[in-house]
């Protein structure tokens, strides 16, 4: 697995010997890194697409993508999105085999498994977010959660739960067990991006949040999420500090790396964020930021 760094954008990469998978395209004006990085891996054909909402930070390079990139099949959440963004993504839907997925979704490639874990069935339809789709990516026995642009729907602070209903009190509750060691952030680390309780429930050693600044205002990673992962003992891994982040897995075990030395300097820079609350990029969040 690959979690491209692009800027404030979200682009996975899967890959083994036979299957290429791309989860997220990244947002149109990063389209070129995105189309070099799949290029300099040999990759000339996407056996699968996953388009996890309509979010540009997303998903709003996919035509791009799609033009440079053969492609077999795509995933969809199935939410009938009327927006400027869906409307230049349709077309390529319409003329490649498209599946609309849900919870417990899922297919099997050799070792490599892909489980649906949100949407949950129905579609809950009140935010974008909440139907945003999340994935547990299995290789014998190792896994990640793979999560896009999906909140918490009421996680605040240090140690927070869920309320009752929230996206990650559904899939905690839900029949795929979700404990595994690697786990992608959702929406770049917000605060309530994800909560105690599906921490404790995940056990993550590794969390990685694909994040770049947001200009005027920059508000993710916020310090919430940042000390929320601390408190379970997960490293946390910032594309943009450190680059792209590579997960190699055999079936057992796993390795992580990524393009810029994750050094002391890097985990005290993380741990001031964590000790003292403040922001991540020395500006102080605002106080309705999601």
């Amino acid at each position: 697995m690959v979690f491209l760094n692009l800027s404030m954008g979200d682009a996975t990469l899967l890959k083994t010997a036979n299957q290429t998978i791309l989860f997220d395209t990244g947002p149109a004006e990063m389209a070129p890194r995105t189309i070099r990085a799949l290029q300099a891996r040999g990759i000339s054909r996407i056996n699968l697409l996953i388009l996890s909402s309509n979010d540009p930070a997303f998903v709003s390079a996919t035509p791009l993508i799609l033009q440079q990139f053969p492609t077999d099949e795509i995933w969809i959440n199935g939410v009938d999105y009327n927006d400027n963004v869906w409307a230049t993504i349709q077309p390529y839907l319409e003329a490649n085999k498209t599946r609309v997925v849900s919870y417990g979704d899922s297919d099997s490639w050799g070792a490599l498994k892909l489980e649906v874990i949100n949407p949950a069935k129905p579609l809950i339809l009140t935010s974008p977010d909440a139907d945003s789709i999340a994935l547990k990516a299995s290789y014998g026995s190792f896994c990640a959660l793979l999560f896009s642009d999906s909140l918490a729907a009421g996680a605040s602070g240090a140690d927070a739960g869920t309320v009752a209903g929230g996206v990650d009190s559904k899939i905690v509750s839900g029949s795929i067990p979700i404990a595994c060691p690697v786990m992608k952030v959702s929406h770049h680390g917000s605060a309530n991006a994800a909560s105690f309780q599906l921490l404790q429930a995940s056990k993550p050693q590794d969390a990685i949040i694909s994040v770049g600044p947001n200009l005027p205002e920059s508000l993710y990673p916020q310090p919430a999420l940042l000390r929320r992962l601390v408190l379970r003992n997960a490293s946390v891994w910032t594309t943009d500090r450190l680059g792209d982040i590579t997960v190699g897995s055999n079936g057992t075990g796993y390795e992580i790396s990524s393009q810029r030395l994750r050094d002391s300097k890097y985990g005290q820079f993380i741990e001031n964020v964590v000790s003292r609350g403040a922001s991540y990029w020395g500006v102080q969040p605002r106080t309705n930021a999601r």
